[in-house]
């Protein structure tokens, strides 16, 4: 298991032991960035998300592809995330320094406009409300609203090229795949197929291996007591990605605030 997910996953039970009174707190968010980790039903009958997030952090990010011939920069319509007025502040700054951000590359060029710390923070506030995320959990169980983010956080962004996502095997390759790494020299003493997804188990520390078949490169993610095997995407796009950081200073919740808001 990942190390964010395990965090996620402490804080959803640190929710439960707390206030479970008042809520229930599931852990659900995983890999899929299009909800929130945490959704949480009230004793009242009312539902909304919390969002995790270990500072500092990654927080949000959206693909810009470049058009050549305008010489501006265009939302990709694969965006998951919903075009906003604060989306399109940035991509203005953008377009001035056209060639700039287009070679930026995988080191990134840092999206250093006026007001852009308010700008990245009401990007966040937008889309995670889309999402009908209302506060976050950080280190130490701090918890915070999702309405007070400027006043929490320090906020920057950065255009730069990042893979996409890891996806499953897929049924057509599983068996191809297991006999790949079955005459590789990787130790498999039992699988299991769930779907379109290949796990193994093996004595070897296989976490993060890579090894590329057919063309496809795949890598061995540890979960529990095994290994799945993620096919790595090819695909690389240039994101404007936005990261935050705590501001120590600036408390969060008091635990009598966060009860009055459950009940």
């Amino acid at each position: 298991m990942e190390r964010w997910e395990e965090f996620e996953i402490q804080c959803a039970e640190y929710l439960n032991q707390k206030f479970g009174a008042y809520a229930n707190f599931i852990h659900q968010g995983g890999a899929n960035s299009t909800v929130s980790d945490i959704l949480v039903h009230t004793n009242t009958g009312n539902s909304f998300y919390m969002d995790v997030k270990h500072s500092p952090a990654q927080c949000g990010q959206f693909v810009l592809l470049p058009d050549l011939k305008t010489r501006t920069f265009q939302y990709s319509p694969q965006n998951v995330n919903r075009f906003n007025r604060y989306t399109q502040m940035i991509m203005d700054y953008m377009n001035k320094d056209f060639d700039g951000f287009r070679e930026a590359g995988t080191v990134g060029k840092d999206i250093d406009m006026p007001n852009g710390a308010n700008i990245f923070s009401n990007w966040i506030i937008q889309t995670y409300k889309d999402k009908g995320t209302q506060f976050f959990i950080i280190n130490n169980n701090t918890i915070l609203l999702l309405e007070r983010f400027r006043d929490y956080f320090d906020v920057t962004a950065k255009y730069r090229i990042k893979r996409s996502g890891s996806g499953n095997v897929g049924k057509s390759r599983i068996k191809s795949v297991l006999d790949y790494i079955r005459s590789h020299n990787y130790i498999v003493t039992d699988f299991r197929i769930a779907g379109d997804k290949l796990f193994v188990i093996s004595p070897q520390q296989l976490h993060n291996q890579r090894f590329i078949f057919q063309g496809v490169e795949y890598m061995f993610s540890f979960r529990e007591k095994e290994y799945e095997l993620r096919k790595l995407s090819n695909t690389y796009n240039a994101n404007v990605i936005f990261s935050i950081r705590h501001r120590a200073s600036v408390p969060g919740m008091t635990d009598y605030d966060f009860i009055n808001y459950l009940k």
